[in-house]
């Protein structure tokens, strides 16, 4: 699960894969068309599913173009992916033949790989804002899609945000390179940078419409921009400095974040395997607007 900055024309070529299905994106207006050659309607359902959670959390889908090569392999499951960034976004996805529809409609893996379409290529040292986000939005904009509920979000985040806190030799995010500090680190920064943006905006504005207008100001994976340029894109969206100020606290320095009281503070608990959610809790109004389900008009 990542993304692969290349140049036009340098994708490797799918053939080099073996067995593989292509499907071809094509978008207008938002409306999701999935051509019918070489794909069975078991993928395309997937595909849609996972589109569908973008749609939920972007508005649209980021691209009006990008090609997926399934590779089939041994096995069951969604087993691996990558995103390409060239001239036409290109989504690599490995997929076990024994695959069953319960594990196609529980995949996080595709949608996660389709956020990465929805940011501009960054310097390498920022792979940490690319992974960091696909790995924040992806269970949210699944629970705003209805395909997961705000409860299976919260004990997601409860059970594996600890791994994004700094260590004792860690440097701030651009400095640190560990795949917890990437994924799970960049994640934090996105849940502090939505929780601050919804508490200074009265909560009409969070990290959903920052991320809108970065991909409305062009900032989709076929480009190239300088990580200042999208934090200010997307702070002009919601009026408040929060990505921009954040990042350059966090940038160099290890921050620390008191998690249980920011829990207790969006009324989020787990007891053991279980988690429950506190609607009289200081903060649960933006707990809420933050995985809320989205219904969207069909195109």
């Amino acid at each position: 699960m990542g993304l692969n900055a290349s140049h036009p024309g340098t994708t490797p070529d799918p053939s080099r894969f073996g067995a593989q299905r292509h499907i071809e994106l094509q978008l207008d207006d938002g409306a999701l068309a999935i051509a019918r050659e070489q794909s069975s309607a078991e993928l395309r359902a997937w595909v849609a599913r996972a589109a569908g959670a973008i749609r939920a959390y972007y508005g649209r889908f980021p691209l009006q173009h990008a090609r997926i090569t399934v590779e089939r392999v041994h096995g069951s499951g969604v087993r691996w992916a990558r995103t390409f960034a060239s001239s036409i976004a290109h989504v690599r996805i490995g997929v076990g033949r024994e695959t069953t529809f319960e594990q196609f409609e529980s995949d996080w893996i595709l949608t996660h790989e389709f956020v990465h379409l929805a940011l501009p290529q960054l310097a390498d040292q920022h792979d940490w804002l690319q992974e960091g986000a696909a790995t924040y939005v992806e269970p949210i904009a699944r629970a705003r899609a209805g395909q997961l509920s705000a409860e299976r979000v919260w004990a997601k985040f409860v059970l594996q945000m600890p791994n994004g806190l700094p260590g004792p030799k860690d440097r701030g995010l651009d400095y640190t390179s560990t795949r917890a500090r990437t994924y799970w680190g960049g994640a934090l920064f996105c849940l502090v940078a939505d929780v601050e943006m919804r508490k200074r905006t009265d909560n009409r504005f969070g990290l959903q419409d920052a991320l809108r207008a970065i991909v409305e100001d062009g900032g989709t994976v076929d480009h190239r921009w300088q990580i200042r340029k999208a934090l200010r894109s997307g702070d002009r969206a919601t009026g408040v400095d929060v990505l921009s100020k954040l990042y350059e606290h966090w940038r160099e320095t290890p921050m620390q974040v008191d998690l249980e009281s920011l829990w207790r503070d969006l009324g989020v608990a787990r007891d053991g395997h279980r988690t429950s959610l506190n609607d009289g809790a200081p903060l649960a109004a933006i707990r809420r607007a933050i995985t809320e389900q989205q219904i969207l008009k069909e195109q």
